[in-house]
């Protein structure tokens, strides 16, 4: 009888219950899950279920589970659980946070010395743990290595992944290949011995994985690369290892001579070890907390950090953190870390870009507006419910606003309109800071707040439709509290924001550039595709309505502000309705921008055209945001 598919929501074993896809290939599925007992985020591999009546691979399949158990070092992830159940052979792994170092690879182009040793050196360890009790990897390549954030120090731990089909050695000494003609492995990674398949393998074939992994670290180029399979596998056996000189990378010639000797054809001559080799890198890295560090800026550490005292600081414990595991990597075509969907508001977090922090008064909540069909609030769940009160910071600066347009939503007056036309001269020397004037954030400094990752999506947003030099004349102009972190792009996603900070930069760009708050709707279309698509990426999947989509998007889209209570639901006639009450603090520009990623996002979850009609609100600081989706 054939297996049934893994899906989201199943039960396996009655002990994990299945969230999204995260990784897979052609031997199986990868699922983040639960382990509905312990509450603890792990995991799941699956044989694919067409695959799991054949018993050989079933074997293989679990051979994974047995090579970590034989070997458990702390640098290989750890296989916590095995079994077959309705959905066919199954492996439960512990869910790590982080990158893999191809995903790495491929967005910073190259790793530096500290980072390339640091990354190789937990590998070697691991590798020289797996041979000592007789198992080679095999299939040593960077999709196959971590970088994971462990939250219990605080720092970056490499770990070393996908045993699936290590060779398990004699005791007596080394065993000769699997089957005459099968060849394992991935070919810009394959040992000369390895690539002939006609040769015993042992742990040294591992060593030269690891000679091409370093020069492709350091380098940013595979030494063996070519066009075919084929021709990469013939220039492994015959053509002779090119240096990190040639390749542009000069570095320490004790380590140029490392990578030398690890990229011989013949085994004899590379090192005999795992643990010599670690030994020898650590000479040009000898500091691991320096190691650490060059490791912690490639998976931005302090972000992470900084969001397991959010959940400290919101009374949570410190549990695995959400769905940002990437046990396969290699199946993931090298795609950089997914976000978490964003907590909770809690404004106690940061108030503004230079406030570290301030005591939480509560403040009353009020009745939302009802609908026929489902909500999502702010800060939803838990105390504290929502508009929770932020002592303001006091130290505004004494600054000369330049004239700009009238507050969306808000009549001009005749100050702002005598001081139009003397802005519109770019000779008056440097610009001066703009000082807001939305009503909102007048009357209730400080009150309302905003998730780093709508800053940032802006920002790119805007960079991405008016180039950098718009970005920076926009920037030039906020308040030195809130312009520090535009300029050394320290924005943390997760992070709320002052709402004041968000509202000067939309006013200040559509002063200097796009003229019409209508142009922020695109914007937020753009956003969807661009810095904000990781964070909406669960809800992107294929929805059956229109309705169901719009609930998953509320789910994530209320996160990200400390105001507005979302409800979805249905006109009488039959139309998709969202309703957000209490958007008191939310101008025009951010309302336009708002209905453009709410559009962007159910149109790419329902796969047709999506538009979004305002019927309700599309004037600022008013208490309600209702359109109609179709």
């Amino acid at each position: 009888m054939a297996s049934r598919t893994p899906a989201p929501g199943a039960i396996v074993d009655n002990k994990y219950r299945l969230a999204e896809r995260i990784g897979g290939g052609g031997m199986g599925h990868v699922f983040r899950a639960e382990n509905v007992l312990a509450g603890r985020a792990v995991a799941i591999k699956f044989l694919h279920p067409e695959l799991s009546e054949n018993t050989e691979l079933a074997q293989r399949f679990f051979q994974e589970a047995q090579a970590v158990n034989r070997i458990r070092h702390p640098n290989i992830v750890d296989v916590i659980d095995a079994g077959v159940g309705e959905m066919g052979p199954y492996i439960v792994m512990e869910h790590l946070e982080g990158e893999g170092v191809g995903s790495a690879l491929q967005r910073l182009g190259r790793f530096d010395v500290d980072a390339a040793v640091g990354t190789c050196i937990p590998v070697l360890e691991a590798l020289d743990a797996a041979h000592r009790v007789g198992i080679i990897h095999r299939d040593l390549k960077p999709e196959n290595v971590f970088v994971a954030f462990d939250a219990s120090r605080g720092q970056a731990v490499v770990r070393l992944l996908d045993f699936g089909i290590a060779k398990v050695l004699d005791s007596s000494g080394p065993s000769p290949r699997t089957r005459t003609g099968v060849v394992f492995g991935t070919p810009d990674y394959l040992s000369p011995e390895q690539a002939t398949g006609d040769a015993p393998i042992d742990g040294r074939s591992d060593l030269f994985a690891v000679g091409v992994l370093l020069y492709e670290l350091l380098t940013g180029t595979r030494p063996f690369r070519a066009p075919t399979a084929v021709a990469t596998a013939f220039r492994v056996v015959h053509a002779e290892a090119p240096t990190l000189a040639a390749a542009g990378v000069h570095v320490d010639p004790r380590l140029e001579a490392v990578v030398a000797r690890l990229l011989q054809k013949d085994p004899m001559k590379r090192y005999a070890t795992a643990g010599e080799v670690a030994r020898e890198l650590e000479r040009f890295s000898s500091d691991p907390m320096k190691r650490s560090m060059a490791l912690g800026r490639i998976i931005n550490v302090p972000r992470r950090v900084a969001h397991a005292s959010v959940q400290q600081a919101q009374g949570m414990p410190p549990p695995s953190p959400p769905a940002t595991i990437l046990p396969e990597p290699d199946r993931l075509n090298n795609t950089p870390m997914r976000e978490p969907p964003p907590p909770p508001i809690r404004p106690a977090v940061r108030t503004s870009f230079s406030d570290p922090g301030a005591s939480i008064p509560y403040a009353p909540t009020r009745v939302v507006p009802s609908i026929s069909g489902s909500s999502g609030r702010a800060s939803d769940p838990g105390p504290p419910p929502r508009g929770d009160y932020i002592a303001p910071q006091r130290n505004v600066e004494p600054l000369v606003p330049p004239a700009m347009p009238r507050p969306f939503g808000v009549a001009r007056s005749a100050a702002s309109t005598s001081g139009t036309s003397s802005a519109s001269s770019s000779s008056a020397g440097p610009p001066s800071r703009y000082v807001p004037s939305r009503s909102a954030s007048s009357r209730f400094p400080g009150m309302y707040q905003v998730r780093g990752a709508v800053l940032r999506a802006v920002d790119k947003a805007l960079t991405e439709d008016a180039g950098p030099r718009v970005r920076e004349q926009v920037v030039a102009q906020l308040p030195q509290r809130y312009a520090e972190d535009f300029l050394n792009d320290s924005i943390n996603a997760l992070v709320a924001y002052d709402l004041e900070a968000l509202d000067a930069y939309m006013e200040i760009a559509t002063a200097i550039s796009l003229h019409e708050p209508s142009r922020w709707r695109a914007l937020g279309r753009l956003a969807i595709g661009g810095e904000l698509h990781n964070t909406v990426r669960s809800v992107l999947r294929p929805a059956p309505d229109l309705q169901i989509a719009i609930r998953r998007g509320i789910s994530i889209w209320s996160r990200l502000f400390s105001f507005g209570a979302w409800k979805v639901g249905s006109s009488q006639t039959g139309k998709v309705v969202l309703q957000i009450a209490e958007f008191e603090p939310a101008s025009l520009a951010l309302r336009l921008w708002v209905v453009g990623m709410v559009e962007e996002t159910a149109r790419r979850a329902a796969s047709f055209d999506v538009r979004v009609a305002i019927t309700t609100g599309e004037l600022g600081f008013t208490p309600e945001l209702t359109c109609e989706i179709v």
